[in-house]
Order: structure tokens, then C-alpha cells, then sequence
């Protein structure tokens, strides 16, 4: 008998719960039947946890989330719905009959923001019509499944949403314009935006025009995009630039040009990036002279241009001695372009020198659908065995996956990525064999510590925990969530202990997303030499989370991102380690290449107060 299946018959709940928990994390299809036993518990943290491995799991667990819509509790309901949602087109019409007849405002919410995942069904009348509902957290929902498509059908409600008396659905549903062309009704609510007194919506509006095609703005709508060129807000600042790369007749290149001369590192990357956008015979002096230049922001800003401007630039930016300046350079690409440059992205494969380097090139490679045949594959991945990080080679395997037709071949591949001594590999390479619908079960690893380590944890998450993060621009606080997460937030909490954060940086900041930051390397690519298991959890990741990044389920390591808006795809997917509840507006402040100054753990409820703080009421969870 397995121990999963052993821990089944334990006459504790809560052991019953953490064995189907370690289940959630590994998504393996093969323990199906052994999930649908444990879903006879009498216990409904059990079930939730059931359900929890079944949406992860995808359509093959769609069966189990069906019996989970008819379980009285309404926890294990809303866990089922958001499971059900990941079971493919056969999971509409349940949904919707679920949605009609559900009392539970929480189940309803869950359903709400995960009906877009059900792509191929005509999901959104259903959603579009809690547009105008009451309860703000179902039109909260709703605004977000709205937001994640470019259907026609969708446009009247988010139109609707546009004008929503909360800030944050606001700035929500105006994500969905960035799909599909905007109408000229869709424009008019576009550029109104463009004047909203929250400057999260003002971001979105402008983002909204950054991915549109050159459209009609009257004097007023290019008037409130400049203004924001010199905002004080720095996400608002970027995204107006963003706005004017995308759109020629707001402002001018010479204004663009003298942000990117004069601008601190942040904006004036982004200023140069939309010039590049818009006047190529402008950029390219001004890259040319930030590739001479002894700043490293620079050289990756002009990198990351040259992906627009081609020629001579390209050249250099690719065969940069900075490994972060390729990786900018590739990073800027179109995929559009990855198969006239196949030859290029080849000799980065085959000589660069940097794992994240290769392994970037040959995902371009296999995304295009030109990745090199499975023997060079093969090759490539046992030439990088020397490599410490596990990237590349588990790149080569998964490509040569993508890339074989053959049952035994694609066996033997597999066989190699069971095989490799880092666990990430294997991780990285199951999960590539799963999304190709291939059966493949995660063998188990060690325990990174001692049974020690464990038998205290136990007592560890009694006392409230809380990490200070102290940047450049200020404090906030994090509340670790030491019920959903408590392995994850005990190993990031000792890392922070030891000193590991203090100097590194921020090296993604995506407006009304996410701010990223904990990475040794500083380009997105480091880990802390160890890898964490998934803690999945239905917490939602709301503004203001905090989650652990990862390249794909079972690849934890250090790096942090902050949720500035809610993100409702990543809920379940990712371990949600905790909150920032105390110096929130210090996360809309930081650029790219700020520094993490310190991390200072603290225990208990008596805390020194913070000099910076927010108070601001928002409806980011019941």
C-alpha cells in the first residue's frame, strides 16, 4: 500500500487533508481513482483538497470535479467549481446550471472568475450578466473573466464594468480591450478612461491603447497620455510611454527622445523602446550610444530596442558579452520574426555560454515550431550535463519531446529527464510530457531536511510570522500564510534569516500586474540552489499577494512576485505564501532595478509599526 494511501485510513482529518494535499501538488493523472476514494471523506477539508489536485490535473479530473458540485459544503463547491472550469468544453453546460441555482456567494465568485477558462464555449452572456449585480465581489468575478477575452459579445458589459463604482473593476475590465479592435462606443469609454481619478485605470487605458492599432484620439485623450509621461506614479509614467509607442500621434518623438536622454533608468528604457516603435531612424543613434556606454541598464534597454530595429543593432545585442543583454534582446522578439532569424538563434544555442541564454532561444525555437531534430536534441542536452543550471537541459528534452512522433523515442526522452540529478529537471520534463497529454508519473524526492526540521514546523507556524522589506523606496510588510503555506513560507523565512535577499533586486515590473523581485542572478533566471514543492492553495491572489515564482508545477525557488491587481489565473497554480498588509503604495512606486535593501523576519502581534503604511479599503477578498 502507498503511503497516500495508507494516510487515507489515518484516523486524523488533518493528516487525511495533508495527504491529499501532497497529491494537489503533484499533479499526476495515474492517482485519479486513489483521489476519487479520498473524496468519500467525511471531512471537507479533504474533499477541497481533492477537488484542488483535480483542476490541476486538468480534463482528466473533470469527472472528479462533477461529483464535487454536488457536495454540501460550500467550500468544497467552490473548489469544485474552479476545478471544473479547468475540465475542457464538456464543463459548460454544468457551470452554467451550477451558476443559476448556487446560493453561496463565494461559490458563485470562484465561478465567476474562472468561466474564462472555457474557451470554446460561449461563456460570457452568462458572466456578462452579473454586470450590474448588486455585490461588488461578483461583478468583481465577472470583470475578471470579462477582462481575458476579445469577443464581441463581451463588449457591452465591459463597457458597463468601465463605469463600475470600484476602482479596481475598473481597472480590471479594461484589459479585455487590449483583444480585439475597439468599436468606436469601445474607444469612447477607452479614452474617458484616460481621465479616471484612480491612476490604476488611467494605466489601463493607456495599456489599452500600447496594444491597439493606430486609432482616432481626440486632443483631450492625447492630452491626458502626455500628462503622464511626467506622472509621479512610475507604473502610470511607463505605461503612457507604452500608450505613445503604440500610438504615432500621441506626443512626439522628440519628446520621447528627451524622456529616454534625461529620464531616470525606468522610464527612459520605456521611452526609448516605444521610439523604437514608432521612429526607427531616431532609436537607433540613441541604442547605439547605450551600447557604448558603461551602464548595464542601458546596454539591456538598447538590447531589448534592437529586437524592433534589426540590422547592425541585432548583431550586437545578441552577441553581447552581458548575458542579461541577450536575454533582453531575445525577451523583445516577435515569435513572428523567430523563423527568418533561426540561424542566429541556432548559433546562441550551440556556443553561447549562458544556460538562460540557451534556454531562451530554443523555447523561441520550439514556440516557432523550428527547433533543431531530436537527435541534435538529445545531443544538446547531453553536452550541457556540466551545466548548474537545470534550464537548458530540461529546454532540450522538452523540445525533443515537442518535436518526436515516436511512442519510443518520446519514452527514452522521458527516461533521460527521470534520470537527471537535478529535480527540476524532472519536473520541467513531466510537465512538458503532461502538456502533450503524456502519461508520466513525478518520482518523489528526498526531503530537503531532516525529520527535525519537520517536527518543528509544526510548532513554528503557531506564532505569527511576518517579513519587513526593506527597497529604496520604502517598507511594507508581509503576513506569511502559515495555514495554506507553511513549508514554503518557513524556507523563504529562513533565507531571509540568513541574509540571502539583502541587495538583490527587482527585474520585472509589469503595471497592474505584478512587481518581481529575490533573484540572485537579477534577470529572472537564478533559484537558490534548491527547488520548493508547489503548496497550492484556493487563497486567492487578490492585490496585494504574495506568491513564489516558478517555471512551471514542482520548480519553486526564491524569487517573489507582489500581485498589484487581482490575478485570478494564477490562483491554484502557484503557492501563495501571504499578504502585504502594511506599506502597500511602496509596490506602485518601484521600477526595474530597485533594491531589496534587507529582509528582517519578525514573530508575534507585537510589531513595530512601520513609517509608511495604507489604510485603503478595497474589495480584494470577503
Amino acid at each position: 500500500m502507498s503511503q497516500a494511501s495508507a494516510m487515507r485510513e489515518d484516523p486524523f482529518p488533518t493528516v487525511r487533508a495533508q495527504a491529499a494535499g501532497v497529491m494537489a501538488s503533484n499533479v499526476d493523472p495515474a492517482r485519479i481513482p486513489l483521489l476519487a476514494r479520498y473524496m468519500g471523506d467525511g471531512d471537507a477539508r479533504v474533499r477541497e483538497q481533492v477537488m484542488l489536485a483535480a483542476g490541476r490535473i486538468g480534463p482528466a479530473g473533470l469527472e472528479l470535479g462533477l461529483h464535487g458540485l454536488r457536495d454540501v459544503t460550500p467550500r468544497v463547491r467552490r473548489a469544485a467549481a474552479w476545478a471544473v472550469a479547468h475540465g475542457g468544453s464538456r464543463a459548460f453546460e454544468p457551470l452554467t446550471a451550477l451558476l443559476s441555482k448556487e446560493r453561496s456567494p463565494l461559490v458563485k465568485e470562484t465561478l465567476l472568475a474562472n468561466l474564462w477558462r472555457l474557451e470554446e464555449s460561449p461563456w460570457q452572456a452568462a458572466v456578462s450578466s452579473f454586470a450590474e449585480n448588486p455585490d461588488p465581489y461578483l461583478r468583481r468575478a465577472a470583470a475578471y473573466s470579462l477582462s481575458r477575452t476579445g469577443e464581441p459579445t463581451a463588449r457591452k458589459a465591459q463597457r458597463k464594468l468601465v463605469g463600475d463604482v470600484e476602482p479596481v473593476i475598473r481597472a480590471t475590465i479594461l484589459r479585455g480591450f487590449e483583444r480585439g479592435s475597439l468599436e468606436k462606443a469601445d474607444l469612447e469609454v477607452v479614452t474617458t478612461a484616460l481621465r479616471d481619478p484612480d491612476w490604476r485605470v488611467r494605466a489601463a487605458a493607456c495599456r489599452v491603447l500600447a496594444a491597439q492599432a493606430p486609432v482616432e484620439l481626440g486632443r483631450s485623450a492625447i492630452d491626458a497620455v502626455v500628462g503622464g509621461f511626467s506622472s509621479a506614479q512610475p507604473h502610470l509614467a511607463v505605461s503612457a510611454l507604452a500608450a505613445a509607442g503604440g500610438q504615432p500621434k500621441i506626443g512626439t518623438n522628440e519628446e520621447l527622445l528627451a524622456i529616454a536622454e534625461n529620464g531616470e533608468p525606468y522610464l527612459a528604457a520605456a521611452a526609448l523602446n516605444a521610439l523604437a516603435r514608432r521612429d526607427a531612424a531616431k532609436a537607433r543613434p540613441l541604442a547605439r550610444a547605450w551600447f557604448e556606454s558603461a551602464e548595464p541598464w542601458r546596454w539591456r534597454a538598447a538590447a531589448a530596442a534592437a529586437a524592433k530595429l534589426d540590422g547592425d543593432l541585432e548583431k550586437q545585442a545578441a552577441t553581447h558579452g552581458e548575458p542579461s543583454v541577450r536575454l533582453a534582446w531575445l525577451s523583445g522578439l516577435e515569435r513572428t520574426r523567430v523563423s527568418e532569424l533561426r540561424d542566429k538563434l541556432l548559433t546562441l544555442i550551440e556556443k553561447d555560454t549562458d544556460p538562460a541564454v540557451r534556454t531562451q532561444a530554443l523555447s523561441l525555437m520550439r514556440s516557432a515550431g523550428v527547433a533543431p531534430d531530436v537527435d541534435d536534441l538529445v545531443g544538446l542536452y547531453t553536452a550541457w550535463k556540466r551545466d548548474v543550471m537545470p534550464d537548458a537541459r530540461a529546454e532540450a528534452l522538452v523540445s525533443a519531446l515537442a518535436t518526436s512522433k515516436a511512442a519510443e523515442e518520446r519514452a527514452g526522452i522521458i527516461t533521460l529527464g527521470l534520470a537527471d540529478p537535478d529535480p527540476a529537471v524532472a519536473a520541467m520534463v513531466v510537465n512538458g510530457a503532461r502538456s502533450l497529454d503524456l502519461p508520466v508519473t513525478l518520482p518523489g524526492r528526498e526531503p530537503r531536511h531532516g525529520r527535525l526540521w519537520y517536527d518543528k514546523l509544526a510548532s513554528w507556524v503557531e506564532v505569527p510570522r511576518w517579513l519587513d522589506v526593506m527597497t529604496d523606496r520604502g517598507t511594507f510588510r508581509i503576513r506569511l500564510d502559515l495555514e495554506a503555506a507553511p513549508l514554503t513560507s518557513r524556507e523563504i523565512w529562513d533565507l531571509a534569516s540568513g541574509g540571502f535577499y539583502d541587495g538583490l533586486g527587482f527585474h520585472r515590473v509589469v503595471p497592474n500586474f505584478v512587481v518581481q523581485g529575490g533573484d540572485p542572478r537579477g534577470d529572472g533566471w537564478g533559484g537558490p540552489g534548491f527547488v520548493l514543492p508547489d503548496e497550492p492553495s484556493l487563497q486567492p491572489f487578490d492585490s496585494w499577494r504574495v506568491g513564489v515564482a516558478t517555471s512551471g508545477p514542482e520548480t519553486g525557488g526564491c524569487q517573489l512576485f507582489f500581485t498589484l491587481l487581482p490575478a485570478d489565473h494564477l490562483t491554484g497554480h502557484y503557492t501563495n505564501i501571504g499578504e502585504v498588509v502594511a506599506g502597500r503604495e511602496v509596490l506602485t512606486t518601484l521600477r526595474v532595478g530597485d533594491t531589496i535593501q534587507s529582509i528582517t523576519p519578525r514573530s508575534g502581534t507585537d510589531l513595530p509599526q512601520l513609517t509608511s503604511s495604507t489604510t485603503k479599503s478595497e474589495i480584494v477578498k470577503r
